[in-house]
């Protein structure tokens, strides 16, 4: 821009040279300085690079052409000459691309020019050139004052509109996770990050409580690896602590210096804010930003972490409702274990990992015994009472890793992973004569409530519904064997009872 405008001013001179009387002495000299402006244009803007360059030059270069143009001025008539209307080059020029206080200073100096222009005139000439510097001054100040003052505006507009894109971009990156049903171990994570980079922080997390006194870091993010916290670090609530502080006001804080032992100290944080998050209703977390400078939390920071906050409390609510509607889907609304669809996608999966790895699955289904007759002795409320105990003490009997369901009326499925046929055998065999106790009455002494179960592993087939219809048969077997019992499937006994 600077060479632009050294062209168009040198350009301007060497017109104005052009049109002055044949016999003005001070043409040529002219004509040469016009010529010396457009070859600086030239070199300044082709072949100088400011950017490496040391800021005095751009200076030195304005500082020149101000000086060329108060010699124009003298040289092409003085007080009548209209090489003054040049200055609001360097007016125009210094008001946008220099800072305030520079630029003042370059409208002080246009105006000098046109002062000195006034001292310097013939006394025929002096009301003239008074009147110029009146009409002058005061223009090359206004100008100058309303680039400034229109650049701050359209800087700050910039800002503003870095600031909304950046926070558009953020909110937009945290909804398509959300909608994508992203995993919350890594929508967590993306929270932090988004948080930290919105707010120019050196580190940032998201904690959710796990009681009223503690709260557990879900996601975790940090310039630099020293300083960012563990996923899984449990921080405790002291009563007078900035945390509970910010959940008992519902409202961001912002925290100062740290005590060097305390858990921001310890890793150089030294400010920062906490945005609580509330999610329907109840306080669910916090979403924190540490900064190294002491200074640099403000209340922009506050305010654009708090509108996250929100947000990400939206999206919380709709992956626990997302969540609570994928447990309904695949849960039994009465006993609270597996339902059917859930248990056949789960064996299928189990199974396909068991082939992969060379590992046995074992399958266990489980009917209880005489209980058509529960519902007539004692109602549908007793037999609901029956399969709800038995559901629970037969996942208490599982393992963590094992599966429970509940595929028909009276009829439940164990699925156990990593499991031969015969150590299921006697883990459901455990879990039949521990149950006995409990639900033995349950219809009464005269007809004691039992279970008989059948057991298959994946040793005979690795098809999923097949393996069900051999633990099936194996059921079977039991109940034709008087019931009360666990039996393993084998060929013989399904021939034997295929027979019967």
């Amino acid at each position: 821009m600077g060479a632009i405008v050294w062209a168009i001013a040198s350009l301007s001179i060497i017109a104005m040279a052009l049109v002055l009387p044949a016999g003005q002495t001070h043409r040529t000299a002219l004509v040469a300085m016009g010529l010396g402006g457009c070859l600086w244009g030239a070199v300044s803007g082709l072949l100088l690079d400011y950017r490496r360059l040391p800021a005095w030059l751009i200076h030195l270069s304005t500082i020149a052409g101000t000086a060329a143009i108060a010699v124009a001025i003298a040289l092409s008539g003085g007080a009548r000459s209209s090489a003054w209307a040049c200055l609001f080059y360097v007016v125009v020029f210094a008001a946008y691309f220099f800072k305030p206080p520079a630029a003042a200073a370059y409208f002080l100096a246009c105006v000098a020019v046109e002062a000195i222009v006034v001292l310097g005139s013939s006394p025929g000439n002096h009301v003239e050139a008074a009147a110029k510097l009146v009409v002058a001054g005061p223009a090359f100040i206004v100008l100058g004052a309303a680039v400034v003052v229109g650049k701050r505006l359209l800087w700050n507009l910039r800002l503003r509109a870095e600031r909304l894109a950046a926070e558009q971009g953020a909110l937009r990156r945290v909804a398509t996770a959300v909608v994508s049903g992203e995993a919350p171990d890594r929508f967590h994570q993306l929270v932090a990050v988004e948080a930290g980079r919105l707010l120019g922080a050196s580190s940032a997390a998201i904690l959710c409580l796990t009681a009223p006194d503690e709260a557990v870091i879900l996601g975790s993010w940090a310039q630099q690896p020293a300083l960012q916290y563990t996923v899984g670090d449990r921080f405790g609530l002291a009563p007078d602590g900035d945390l509970a502080r910010a959940l008992t006001q519902g409202r961001p804080m912002r925290t100062g210096r740290h005590a060097p032992d305390s858990s921001l100290g310890r890793l150089g944080h030294e400010a920062g804010i906490l945005a609580p998050i509330t999610v329907a209703g109840r306080p669910w977390g916090f979403l924190a930003v540490a900064s190294l400078p002491v200074d640099g939390p403000t209340a922009e920071h506050e305010r654009r972490l708090t509108e996250f906050a929100h947000l990400i409390a939206t999206s919380i609510t709709n992956i626990e409702d997302r969540a609570l509607l994928a447990a309904q889907a695949s849960t039994d609304a009465l006993t609270g274990v597996a339902n059917h669809r859930a248990f056949h996608e789960r064996l299928t999966a189990d199974l396909a990992r068991a082939r992969r790895h060379g590992r046995p699955l074992s399958v266990a289904m489980i009917d209880v015994d005489r209980f058509k007759l529960v519902n007539d002795l004692g109602g549908h409320e007793a037999g609901d009472e029956l399969l709800i105990a038995v559901a629970r003490h037969l996942s208490e009997a599982a393992r963590t890793e094992d599966t429970l369901a509940r595929v028909g009326g009276d009829e439940f499925a164990w699925i156990l992973p990593e499991t031969p046929g015969a150590e299921a055998l006697v883990a459901v065999e455990r879990a039949r004569r521990a149950l006995a106790g409990v639900i033995g009455g349950a219809a009464g002494p005269a007809a004691p409530v039992t279970l008989s179960a059948g057991v298959c592993d994946s040793s005979w087939t690795s098809d999923p519904s097949e393996l069900v219809r051999l633990a099936d048969r194996a059921l079977y077997s039991s109940k034709e064997h008087g019931r009360d019992q666990v039996r393993l499937y084998e060929p013989s006994s399904a021939d034997e009872l295929a027979a019967h």
